[in-house]
């Protein structure tokens, strides 16, 4: 197709978040200048809570849209293709279905109408997106990053094509022209000429556009950039153009017709950046605690649906939203303290409701006429055996029938809890007793202060005043982590190379240890705990780091390098640092989990990316050898996990919130704080700061899928509650009945909507797969799509997936 015409699309990146009081004066401006400039064709890219939260704070805002879209439907576009504009690579598989949903049914909600071409101004794209966007009606996609501060994605010398995802799906998207700009910290070169020509630069006009871009037919100029931009200019100029076209996002493939290229991405062609460390990850691990907590809530109340109980949807939803919001990049990127702490907790509270009215209407149904009793349930699609903990008033054990099982009790604070090491089928609901017998204390757990080594049944852990000199495996005797004197904590603080120091504390019960080290690294007080319980492999750990406005991070260099004031918060290696040595062979690999995704990272992030600016160079693909890999420090960050592995062992970092690593050759830091310097908000820190996250030491027989399940566990345990005497009829029930066929086929979500049950599941393998699905409480009755509409009716129960794909259920309760 040969089109010398320029094509130009042009939306004002905005909203609620950050713009708020931006919003309207921009909406009377759209109004005069559709007058104004006859050719003018502009769109509005929202986030789609805007249009929630201003229909409760100021519904004049939402009625200028409305009659925006009324008086100039083929001049005005809704751009609103997520909930909250997030940054995908950095919150979890559910979040980004939500993400998507949540924006299609809202914008139909207020305006009768939704984009049908996916676009984003800032980094919303993953290897699973075309599959996502597929499944909520959209047609074409625009695989462009417009501002990469945060996220870029694979450039390609082409025009138009079918971009192809990680499970096939296919999609025609306008792509990002080779040299159009990639990088951070940078703008495609379009969006840098429609958001600030001629005004603010005069680097480059659309007539330089149209030559630098001339071998491509369609061509596409395209702008989503900030509301406050100052457009007017560009905007007369493009008036006194005959061969300048407006388009808007629905035009896209009515102008390009059939694609013939192929785009396929992989998971290592979406870069993202993050400051981890920012905020104390204060804002990242309030908003992983929330889409977790959302996620268990409406399972817990699908659960209950199940039952005969009562739908929480509406206050789901409501849980939903307000994370979905708090997962907005500026929020994140911009240190937004204020609307965090407003939708964090919102969002936490809602799922409370949720969680705890369905958990009383369950209790009802299992309690035991005889005895007080605990409910365990799993809410996962895989059998679990872990460790719960129930407060108790006397010593008591835990019983499963007539089965006593492995338990102790702990005593801390004149308070007691009872740890039991219970096993739950999928998609059920357990209930124990507690008998008053003797329990057993010999201990499986001890300590030599001498030696400073503490044993238990799989490690053997020693340790010194700078922190951990190693961890053993204690039957082979191989050592696992190694740092030799200690090194636990890591950082540069106040401009000085600093490393921890402290005093440890070893508490051993009969099935349980914890090792707490309290100390200070650069002047920096903190407390570090490790609990290890049982003959689980998993270490459960702590950070308390008490902050009083010292500097954290360079801003001056890195490793020799000058240190971009627009990059201080990126440089993970001098901010302060969990520090691991793995003792692991050359041959290593690193792996992570993505949206719906697991996958291998052979990247390397330390390079220098250039753009289009004069006089840089252009970045290009290079292959990375694995020398260059395991030798230079690279960055990766996984969503619920990532692991080193090699061909014999491998050790993997859970995390509820601390996503990001530097690693070099078997180094691994995972950067807990960063207070200095920063360009989207400098944050200096005074007060407590909280982080979790495990340590997982595991063998090479354990695959991917299974320390995903794994790392699972860690973020969404078993729920378990005590149950009063009553008159309960249950004792132990199965809700759903699912069986597959490599064990790779994952729920994702479960939860009411309307009068049935939607259950989503992911095959997490190259390999195709099968599902067997039935549930003695309802009927299996289709596949539907991320809206819940029917995509194809299902009788048998039977699922097919070909790799990573995405399916959603319907369950018609009985």
């Amino acid at each position: 197709m040969s089109d010398k015409k320029l094509y130009i699309l042009t939306y004002d990146h905005g909203g609620y978040v950050l713009w708020k009081d931006e919003v309207k004066p921009r909406l009377l401006k759209i109004f005069d200048w559709l007058e104004k400039y006859p050719k003018l064709r502009i769109g509005l890219d929202y986030e789609s809570f805007t249009f929630d939260e201003f229909s409760k704070c100021d519904k004049e805002v939402v009625d200028l849209i409305k009659k925006l879209l009324e008086k100039y439907p083929d001049r005005v576009g809704l751009g609103a293709t997520t909930y909250g504009q997030p940054l995908s690579l950095t919150i979890n598989d559910e979040s980004n279905a939500r993400q998507l949903s949540y924006a299609v049914k809202t914008n139909l909600h207020y305006f009768n109408k939704t984009p049908d071409v996916y676009a984003i101004s800032e980094f919303a794209l993953n290897n699973q997106t075309p599959q996502l966007i597929s499944q909520c009606g959209y047609k074409a996609a625009l695989l462009r990053s417009h501002v990469m501060g945060y996220g870029y994605p694979k450039t390609y010398d082409s025009a138009w094509g079918k971009w192809i995802g990680k499970d096939g799906t296919e999609i025609p998207a306008v792509p990002t022209y080779d040299k159009q700009g990639r990088g951070y910290n940078c703008t495609t070169v379009d969006n840098w000429i429609l958001s600030r020509w001629p005004v603010d630069s005069d680097l480059y006009s659309l007539e330089d556009f149209k030559e630098m871009f001339k071998k491509y037919s369609p061509l596409l100029a395209s702008r989503y950039d900030d509301l406050t931009q100052p457009i007017e200019e560009v905007t007369a100029e493009i008036e006194k153009h005959d061969d300048y076209e407006y388009a808007l996002l629905e035009d896209v493939p009515s102008i390009y017709g059939e694609p013939i290229d192929e785009y396929r991405t992989t998971d290592n062609d979406f870069h993202v950046q993050m400051p981890w460390g920012y905020c104390g990850n204060e804002i990242f691990n309030g908003c992983r605690q929330g889409e977790v907590n959302a996620v268990e809530a409406e399972r817990l109340n699908a659960f209950s649906c199940l039952l005969g109980g009562k739908s929480f949807e509406e206050k789901s939803e409501e849980a939903w939203k307000y994370i979905l919001a708090a997962e907005h990049h500026d929020v994140t990127i911009c240190g937004l303290l204020d609307l965090s702490r407003r939708f964090i907790p919102t969002s936490l509270n809602a799922s409370a409701f949720v969680k705890d009215n369905s958990l009383k209407y369950i209790k009802e149904k299992f309690a035991d006429k005889n005895s007080d009793s605990i409910v365990v349930i799993n809410h996962h699609s895989f059998d679990i055996c872990e460790y719960i903990e129930i407060p108790v008033e006397t010593d008591v054990a835990v019983f499963d029938g007539s089965k006593k099982l492995e338990c102790e009790i702990i005593e801390k604070n004149n308070k007691k809890t009872i740890r039991a090491k219970v096993c739950v089928p999928a998609f059920s609901i357990k209930r124990l007793t507690l008998k008053n017998v003797d329990i057993e204390e010999n201990s499986l757990f001890s300590y030599n202060e001498e030696t400073c080594e503490l044993t238990t049944p799989c490690y053997k852990i020693k340790l010194t005043e700078e922190g951990i000199a190693y961890i053993k495996d204690v039957a082979t005797d191989k050592v696992l982590t190694g740092n030799g004197t200690g090194e636990l904590f890591t950082g540069n603080i106040n401009g000085v190379d600093s490393a921890s120091k402290g005093e440890w504390t070893v508490e051993t019960f009969k099935n349980s240890a914890i090792a707490t080290q309290k100390g200070e690294i650069g002047g920096i007080p903190f407390e570090f705990t490790m609990t290890f319980i049982g003959k689980s492999k998993r270490i459960d750990c702590k950070t308390k780091v008490t902050m009083n406005n010292e500097l954290v991070g360079r801003t001056d260099v890195t490793q020799g390098r000058p240190v971009p004031f627009t990059l201080n918060g990126h440089h993970h290696e001098d901010k302060l640092c969990l520090s691991l040595n793995v003792n692991l062979s050359k041959d290593r690999k690193m792996f992570r989990d993505l949206p719906y995704s697991i996958s291998e990272w052979n990247g390397d992030l330390r390079k220098t990316e250039k753009y289009w600016y004069p006089n840089d160079d252009i970045l290009i693909d290079t292959e990375v050898s694995p020398e260059e890999s395991f030798n230079n420090t690279t960055y990766f960050h996984g969503i619920y996990w990532l692991c080193l592995r090699d061909k014999e062992n491998g050790l993997a970092v859970f995390n509820k919130g601390c996503m990001g690593s530097a690693v070099n050759g078997n180094h691994l830091l995972i950067p807990l704080i960063y207070s200095n310097e920063y360009m989207c908000g400098t944050r200096i820190l005074e007060g407590v700061f909280e982080n979790e996250f495990a340590i997982f030491p595991f063998s090479a027989k354990m695959n991917n899928v299974e320390l995903h399940k794994a790392a699972l566990c860690y973020v969404q345990p078993l729920v378990s509650v005590t149950v009063n005497k009553g008159n309960g009829k249950f004792n132990t029930i199965k809700f759903i009945d699912f069986k597959t066929a490599n064990e790779q086929v994952v729920l994702t979500a479960l939860y009411p909507e309307n009068d049935y049950i939607l259950a989503r599941f992911c095959n997490y393998s190259d390999n195709n797969s099968s599902a067997e699905i039935n549930s003695p409480f309802g009927k299996i009755v289709a596949e539907t799509d991320l809206l819940g509409n029917d995509l194809k009716s299902v009788t048998d129960g039977k699922l097919e997936f070909h790799p990573w794909e995405i399916k959603t259920i319907k369950i018609v309760k009985d």
